[in-house]
């Protein structure tokens, strides 16, 4: 993990996760390059958490991404309800699950 000014960059195998903290939450993107011969569809779910009790998470569901390509994503994460927002987000791939076409 390292950071890009105030964002968080997170590289996951063919997953590249950034997230940046944001008035109402914390901007998450999510980036998926398709390196299999067929296309596929992404199920992945993130978390954020500042490691002391602020947690919160998101599935992203990338569908058809074509091969070679890559497909983008994004949401924002979390709230204030939960209590202040992460100023150094700590990104966890909870689940990335590559769904490739037989034909």
């Amino acid at each position: 993990m390292h950071s890009e000014g105030r964002t968080r960059v997170l590289e996951y195998g063919d997953l590249t996760v950034r997230a940046t903290p944001e008035n109402s939450g914390v901007r998450t993107e999510v980036d998926v390059a398709n390196t299999n011969e067929r296309k596929a569809t992404y199920s992945i779910q993130i978390s954020i958490a500042d490691g002391k009790g602020w947690t919160a998470y998101n599935r992203f569901w990338l569908q058809d991404v074509p091969p070679g390509k890559t497909k983008r994503d994004d949401a924002v994460i979390g709230s204030k309800k939960l209590g202040p927002i992460p100023q150094v987000p700590k990104i966890y791939v909870d689940e990335f699950t590559p769904l490739v076409d037989r034909q």
